[in-house]
């Protein structure tokens, strides 16, 4: 038996990631609250579920390049019109950008990979046309149809993949860059998600990558200061890393095994220190399908809206906190996805849930105790420290005008300022990181000589994600506390 729409969910941030929260197991069957409350919530999940507009994977590479090149021609033909209709001179309208959103959502794969990435990274430097609409990339994604769905599934399980499951619901639950989440119930009745991989993008990586920069580049999409190629080089690694589910399956089991400790069983109640990871259903995964236990929880940034009380806010920042903090200087494997969907929090059993491990990164030991030396630096405002370790690691070269190294130094503080003594614990409401962080940004994108180091592209993105996260929840936390932790 499958599931045919006898179940009800509501999709977390559909797709910023694969999480859900199930509201009822049958039809006709009210929730945990029941009455009116109940019938509001499955409202709002209907409402969601239609979200996932369902468009073919554009899977072949001709189909791809075919894919890009109309995106191309309609943006020429929007920015043409703008132009002839308005005084202004940008070629970057409303228009062009939605086309250029919509396209990417389209087309998948590397190509939405790498609005996604745009979108967290120098978003402040973007034309706000492009920025507006990337913003879209993080929440919005078609999924495949049911035909495309059934050929990828066959091709890991055989023509009769259906028979490995007791259920399998055939309506994704959620679709991001790379694949779509299913709801399962497994031969021996664990609730799984299944994960499958969209068709044709791990192949097409090396043409997207070489489509896209073409057109970005002739688009003037990006400042230079962006050093657009080695966004695109640090995106294509990733990507590529990404498509191999098994390799996600063994990130997530490493941080299974470093949170939950070694050879946990799969119905384990055991959450210690308050987080807990998914165990793989390796019988149930190929490189291009990732199951795993299915998990209850609401995204972290939901719990404001939702009414939680300070105390737990607090209580979960600082778990955010402390687990990048143990990834980075600690595991050195870091999950590189800040989207606050990764992590679900869960209120009835006080625990923070983390999926989704395809964006892990493994630093080198010499940089990643050049970048401790680094944070504390910045959080003590020792200013010959952060230029010295600044050049070590790679952020300038030495040569940068007065005025980079001024803005530099800026920043570095402004990062610093939640790990600074006398001021713990710190105030996140109170954090207006953005806007001066964004003054700073103007000055990299005329004077920056050297592009940053490789890792940096991964680890900011985590690192800053995390602050996002505390003060999205408003914390007050000790952040000082969590750094003398590993130091």
């Amino acid at each position: 038996m499958y599931l045919r729409r006898s179940a009800t969910y509501i999709v977390s941030h559909v797709p910023r990631t694969f999480s859900v929260r199930a509201i009822s197991s049958e039809k006709g069957v009210k929730g945990r609250g029941g009455g009116e409350e109940e019938d509001i919530l499955v409202k709002k999940a209907r409402r969601l579920r239609k979200k996932l507009e369902e468009k073919e994977v554009p899977s072949s590479s001709l189909s791809r390049m075919l894919g890009f090149g109309s995106m191309a021609a309609k943006m020429a033909f929007q920015s043409a019109s703008a132009r002839s209709t308005s005084s202004e001179s940008s070629w970057m309208s409303d228009a062009v950008a939605e086309t250029f959103a919509s396209e990417l959502c389209r087309m998948r794969g590397a190509a939405l990979k790498v609005g996604q990435i745009l979108s967290l990274q120098d978003s402040q430097n973007l034309p706000p046309p492009l920025a507006k609409a990337l913003e879209r990339v993080r929440t919005e994604a078609n999924v495949m149809p049911k035909w495309q769905l059934d050929e990828v599934m066959s091709s890991s399980f055989g023509s009769n993949w259906k028979q490995q499951f007791k259920e399998f619901d055939e309506d994704p639950v959620a679709g991001a860059s790379i694949g779509q989440v299913h709801q399962a119930t497994t031969l021996d009745g664990v609730q799984v998600a299944v994960k499958v991989q969209y068709p044709g993008v791990a192949r097409g990586i090396d043409a997207d990558m070489a489509n896209l920069q073409r057109l970005m580049l002739l688009g003037g999409f990006v400042p230079k200061g962006l050093f657009l190629d080695n966004v695109l080089a640090t995106a294509k690694e990733e990507l590529t890393l990404e498509c191999d589910y098994l390799r996600e399956a063994k990130n997530q089991e490493r941080f299974r095994e470093f949170l939950l400790g070694y050879n946990v069983p799969l119905q384990t109640t055991s959450k210690p220190k308050g987080y807990f990871v998914p165990a793989v259903i390796r019988d149930l995964t190929t490189s291009t399908v990732l199951t795993s236990q299915w998990i209850h929880g609401e995204p972290v940034d939901r719990l404001v809206e939702e009414g939680v009380p300070q105390e737990v806010r607090d209580s979960v920042a600082e778990r955010m906190l402390r687990l990048v903090i143990k990834e980075v200087f600690q595991l050195r494997l870091v999950q590189s996805d800040p989207n606050w969907s990764n992590f679900l929090y869960d209120s009835n059993t006080d625990t923070l849930n983390l999926i989704d491990f395809g964006a892990t990164n493994e630093y080198p030991v010499e940089f990643v105790s050049n970048y401790l030396k680094l944070v504390w630096a910045c959080a003590n405002k020792d200013r010959h420290e952060i230029l010295k370790m600044s050049r070590e690691i790679g952020f300038l070269c030495g040569r940068e005008s007065p005025a980079m190294v001024k803005a530099h130094i800026e920043a570095a503080y402004i990062m610093g300022e939640p790990f600074a003594a006398g001021v713990q614990p710190f105030e996140f409401a109170k954090f207006n990181h953005g806007e001066r962080m964004a003054e700073q940004g103007s000055v990299f994108l005329k004077e920056r000589l050297v592009p940053p180091p490789k890792e940096v592209y991964t680890l900011h993105r985590k690192l800053f994600g995390a602050i996002s996260t505390c003060i999205k929840l408003k914390a007050k936390i000790d952040c000082r506390k969590e750094l003398e932790a590993v130091s």
